[in-house]
Formats: structure tokens, sequence, C-alpha cells
């Protein structure tokens, strides 16, 4: 049974998927038996459900919130930034989770959870990719259309904040 994946904005990135994710690759045995037996059934399904995570505009997904000149604010989404390398490093990063289990248990095979794991590691990595210095070039070179961009936030993670550590100075010394 070959099941014929096609979504309209994401068809790119399944084609892509495709090239790098298939069945020459060990697929856990769990992944094929919940695809019917079927090796080449259980990849068109993990890359549905990957691209799915990826493109969807979840909270999770959030990337950028770019402000215009006319005071328009646009969020951007990672799946605005995917590219066939960033596909092809997180079927990379899969590939080397499922290594590091099978390592450790035994279990052979890429599941769907290494994928997920894999965006999240992506886009974890990405995430300081833009430089706010100079929004109009960052327009640029992400292929921003439109109207003048005045400065881009990242919505990220937010830094983990750590109080300052104060220290007491009991004896004072000269200095030179």
């Amino acid at each position: 049974m070959k099941i014929k994946i096609e979504r309209p904005d994401t068809s790119s990135a399944i084609e892509i998927f495709k090239k790098y994710m298939t069945t020459a690759l060990p697929i856990h045995d769990s992944e094929i038996l919940q695809s019917g037996g079927e090796a080449q059934a259980a990849v068109d399904r993990m890359i549905l459900a990957t691209v799915d995570q990826m493109y969807s505009r979840d909270e999770q997904n959030r990337f950028l919130e770019v402000t215009y000149a006319n005071g328009d604010k646009e969020v951007l989404y990672f799946k605005d930034f995917s590219s066939g390398a960033m596909i092809e490093s997180v079927v990379r990063r899969a590939k080397r989770l499922a290594l590091k289990r099978f390592i450790q248990t035994g279990a052979k095979g890429i599941k769907f959870d290494d994928l997920l794991r894999a965006v999240r590691e992506e886009f974890k990595e990405n995430e300081d990719l833009p430089n706010t210095t100079n929004p109009d070039d960052w327009a640029k070179i992400a292929g921003k259309k439109g109207g003048r961009i005045v400065y881009v936030k990242p919505l990220g993670a937010e830094p983990e904040r750590t109080p300052p550590i104060v220290e007491r100075v009991v004896a004072t010394g000269q200095y030179l």
C-alpha cells in the first residue's frame, strides 16, 4: 500500500524529507507495526507527523515578531525559515538519537519521537539566528517583502535569569 503525501503549504518540505528519511534507514519496529507492518507506510506517516509538528502555528513554534514602520506587527514561525538544510539536519539528529538509544537499550531504528525531538533541538539551536541590530538588512536576507521593518523581536524561550551574586568585601587594600 503506497500512501500519497500531499499538503498545500508543506508539500516541498515533505518532498525534501522523503530524500533523507527513507526505508533504507532502520525504522523502529513499533513504527512499522503501527503502519500495518509496512516500512514505507511507517516512513510516510512519520514524515507527515513531523512536518505537521514543524509547520504548526503552535506557541512553541513562534520565532520572531516583526514590527513594520506603519506599526503593524507580524509573528513569524520557524516554518517560515525552514529549508532543505534544516530538514536534512533534523533527519541527521533523529538518526543520532536512535543510535544513542540503540547503544543504551539495544532498541534499533528511528522513531517518530526521535524526529520530533530532533525538530525541537533544531529550532532551539536556531533561536539566536536573527541579528536584530539592522532589521532592514535582516528582512532582505529573510526574503520578507512589504513594508519597511523597523524592529525584530525574537520570541524563543526567554533565557533563565539568575539573581546577581553580591559579594561582601570585608578588607580593603591599596590600589596601584
